[in-house]
């Protein structure tokens, strides 16, 4: 991985134009990743309620056994 200071030190060399474009990206990454933990917890808050509900929780060797079976 990459240093903070390494990192910022390679986008002073960069063009205004190329910089605003990793600037860019790096926005969209950010935003990426804020909908996954959004969508993450939306599913956890889920999932509680379900079990408050009273739906059991899926054992997690019934979990492990269907994804051996997908992924080997």
């Amino acid at each position: 991985m990459i240093a903070v200071a390494d990192a910022v030190a390679k986008m002073q060399t960069l063009s205004d134009e190329r910089a605003a474009c990793v600037v860019s990206l790096i926005e969209d990454l950010a935003e990426l990743e804020a909908r996954e933990a959004a969508e993450d917890l939306a599913s956890a808050r889920e999932a509680l309620a379900e079990i408050a509900a009273g739906e059991k929780p899926v054992p997690w060797e019934k979990v492990k056994a269907e994804l051996d079976a997908l992924h080997g």
